[in-house]
């Protein structure tokens, strides 16, 4: 006796559907993730600027992008609420959190700045890839309308890694100086 095989019924609109349906709930997950890292990048960049006394240079770059990471949230809010879904509170409360230990961990250390400064940069160049893979998600999803949203937050981000690559160079050396006269450098 042969086994009998179910014919599939599976017409191509239906396959296109459920990956149209599949793309977009990928997305929008993954806007929900990066709303809540904006969150959190903005807790640890406010942490900072409270903290800096002797990195003039280094502050106001982190002013700049505490405003942009600020509208980056709202634009990520708006887009879900656009997609009929709302931010996850939870997430939010958990990733700010992490932002705020994270920030409270190097303040303790007697290098701090440096510390920070690598990590800003790691965090720039995560949300850099973030943004990057949300524009192919919603290319994806067949969300065009939310690209251009997207890209400018990308090139925000693409803007603040520069800025701060460009002041691992001065700050180092601006807090080797000052370890060396006996001031205070770690902030």
């Amino acid at each position: 006796m042969t086994p009998t095989t179910t014919a599939s019924t599976t017409t191509a609109s239906e396959t296109g559907s459920a990956t149209n349906e599949t793309a977009q709930s990928i997305y929008v997950t993954a806007l929900r993730n990066t709303h809540a890292l904006e969150k959190q990048a903005a807790q640890m960049i406010q942490r900072q600027i409270e903290r800096y006394e002797n990195y003039p240079e280094l502050t106001q770059a982190l002013r700049l992008h505490k405003s942009e990471t600020d509208q980056q949230a709202t634009r990520l809010s708006d887009l879900l609420h656009g997609h009929g879904e709302d931010r996850s509170l939870l997430k939010d409360v958990v990733t700010q959190t992490v932002g705020n230990v994270a920030a409270l961990v190097h303040s303790v250390t007697g290098d701090e700045v440096l510390k920070n400064l690598y990590t800003d940069y790691s965090v720039e160049t995560y949300e850099i890839a973030a943004y990057t893979s949300l524009i192919a998600l919603a290319e994806e999803a067949g969300q065009a309308g939310d690209v251009e949203t997207l890209r400018l937050s990308l090139r925000e981000e693409e803007r603040m890694a520069e800025a701060v690559f460009e002041q691992i160079v001065p700050v180092t050396k601006g807090y080797v100086a000052r370890e060396a006269r006996g001031e205070k450098a770690d902030r």
